[in-house]
């Protein structure tokens, strides 16, 4: 009985926050037009059209073009330390690869926006900025806008390892029978999740936390960095519109719901 109260309180904490994630996109909406912003919309939606043209097919043409070179490589270092023949053991590796380029082409969507997130740090800093010296009436960052960049792209670089090794793991488990039906659930939960954490961070490191502070925030906040995800990959998914709106959207609705965190603690 115990653990079932404790169970529908933290169900209700969970959908309290993911509404007020939520509500925080419906701010953005009144802030980007109240503040001038709508061309921030126009250049995010024209980078995102342009990558998505060329990124996935890339990345697989890469991936088929380095695989003969890992092959060879790995025959070589393993066929000493594996007592299995090198036929055998290149069925192993050509089949991983098979894995990686099989959840990149099942998931390639959640991967182009992953990549996208990461390539537009420096563009992205800009608008979060911006969005910081409207509220706050100045630039309150506590790092140069290099020293917010790189790390930007460093937590970007790190979660996009870390995603794209659960969607790995995702695939896997789609091959077994019955579970492999709430994969497609699993993906959407992992990618809404991280990025609202690649929303958010922005705001984090220009109030001077480190990387450990912010991965406290991220705990505390999951619900609400889901929510920011959430938001993000469902305005996609509105053709052509969704794309144009979404980073900018996204971006602006978790600088709120932190600046609102920062009100609430004074």
């Amino acid at each position: 009985m115990i653990q079932l109260k404790a169970f529908k309180t933290l169900a209700r904490n969970y959908n309290s926050k993911l509404i007020i994630g939520i509500e925080h996109f419906v701010k953005a909406h009144q802030f980007v037009w109240e503040n001038k912003l709508r061309k921030y919309l126009i250049i995010s939606g024209l980078i995102f059209l342009l990558l998505f043209s060329v990124t996935i097919e890339f990345v697989i043409k890469g991936i088929n073009s380095f695989q003969p070179t890992a092959t060879a490589f790995l025959l070589e270092k393993l066929k000493t330390y594996i007592n299995l023949s090198v036929q055998e053991i290149n069925y192993g590796i050509n089949g991983t690869f098979w894995i990686i380029k099989h959840s990149i082409e099942s998931n390639k969507d959640s991967i182009f926006t992953t990549i996208f997130l990461v390539i537009g740090t420096p563009y992205f800093s800009i608008i979060s900025r911006k969005v910081s010296e409207i509220l706050l009436e100045g630039n309150t960052s506590t790092n140069s806008w290099l020293k917010e960049i790189i790390r930007g792209l460093k937590i970007s670089t790190k979660n996009t390892f870390k995603q794209l090794g659960l969607i790995i793991l995702i695939t896997l488990i789609s091959f077994i029978p019955v579970i492999g039906i709430f994969t497609p659930l699993l993906t959407f939960i992992v990618q809404a999740y991280y990025n609202g954490i690649l929303m958010t961070d922005y705001s984090l490191e220009r109030h001077g936390y480190s990387v450990k502070e912010s991965e406290v925030f991220y705990k505390k906040n999951k619900p609400v960095l889901f929510a920011i995800g959430l938001g993000f990959m469902f305005m996609l998914l509105i053709p052509v519109v969704g794309w144009f709106l979404a980073p900018t959207y996204a971006l602006v609705a978790s600088a709120l719901y932190f600046s609102d965190k920062l009100n609430h603690q004074k």
